[in-house]
């Protein structure tokens, strides 16, 4: 039987940095010595209520029970509203989370995608206004115009840091064949549609092209900077199911599956994400590498990828 106390120490341990101690961190917690502290880490001195509510509201992990017999798995969600004030709130949760998961000693995330993962993205200011401004409501419901000025500019500054943050973390992601395909067609749709001028048009698509370089510099090299920890694996599966992301802490996982076109639910469900680790893992033995000398099969995919691009700058250049 799983002891679930010692699971939630776990959770606990993986979520400080490397130069937290954890027991002294539970002990300053609960004021309680060193000494009970470890046995409370070990599972000899049992948690009580209080302790379990006082150790999760200190370091934001939650504690986790699923009785056997009822097959359940909690998600965690934020609230927000799709309208453009809100994406601050949006992305500084989503910046706290990430750092959370860069402190962590040892992490690998796992995507699954039919977008581009909203990270790379976030490295070009524009193309991060244009999807933001797109997933909101706004875009669908009112005769507002697209404009990067609409964005303040903490917006801009916490995506260029979340850029930074995803490029130092060991990943793998696994995109679907049409994965560029959906932003190149929003893009189309806006312009068409009068909410993007002819010239953020074309330079939104010029950032799509700079972030596929990104995408193709990083493949060759499997790596995401000149830091060889931090490890890129690229693949591409025709079919996939969902948009998941898999945090794989090594003593724990979190798994985060896209709804409602940019919000996610969150789990720590470690049934769950074993899970979702076996279905990751299933689809990369379906999939075909782009990483180091998967070359021929990244340039086709490039290929097609900057040919959709070259087509839409062609359509804007020959509208009035």
């Amino acid at each position: 039987m799983i002891n679930q106390q010692v699971v939630f120490f776990e959770s606990i341990k993986s979520s400080l940095p490397n130069y937290q101690n954890l027991a002294l961190s539970i002990a300053d917690a609960l004021a309680i010595s060193t000494n009970e502290a470890y046995k409370k880490i070990r599972g000899t001195s049992i948690l009580n209520l209080q302790q379990i509510v006082k150790l999760s509201d200190s370091f934001g992990v939650p504690f986790l029970y699923k009785p056997n017999q009822l097959p359940t798995v909690t998600f965690d969600y934020l609230s927000v509203d799709q309208e453009i004030p809100n994406m601050l709130m949006y992305l500084k949760d989503l910046l706290k989370n990430l750092k959370q998961i860069q402190q962590s000693k040892q992490k690998h995330i796992t995507i699954t995608t039919d977008d581009i993962p909203l990270f790379h993205f976030f490295k070009y200011p524009e193309l991060t206004c244009f999807k933001l401004f797109f997933w909101s409501d706004s875009v669908m419901n009112t005769e507002i115009k697209f404009d990067p000025n609409l964005f303040d500019e903490e917006i801009i500054s916490i995506s260029k840091e979340l850029n930074q943050i995803y490029l130092e973390i060991p990943c793998t992601e696994i995109w679907a064949k049409d994965t560029v395909h959906g932003t190149i067609e929003q893009i189309r749709y806006a312009y068409e549609a009068g909410y993007v001028s002819k010239m953020f048009a074309k330079q939104i698509i010029e950032q799509v092209r700079y972030c596929l370089t990104d995408m193709n510099m990083y493949a060759i090299s499997s790596k995401k900077t000149i830091d060889p920890s931090h490890t890129f694996n690229w693949f591409n599966c025709d079919v996939l199911g969902s948009i998941s992301y898999l945090v794989d802490f090594k003593d724990s996982m979190s798994c985060y599956n896209r709804f409602n076109t940019f919000n996610y639910l969150k789990t720590e469900d470690q049934s769950y994400c074993q899970q979702t680790k076996q279905w990751m893992q299933s689809l990369i033995g379906k999939s075909v590498s782009f990483s180091g000398q998967g070359e021929k099969h990244r340039n086709k995919f490039l290929y097609n990828a900057f040919a959709e691009c070259d087509k839409l700058l062609m359509e804007i250049n020959d509208s009035t």
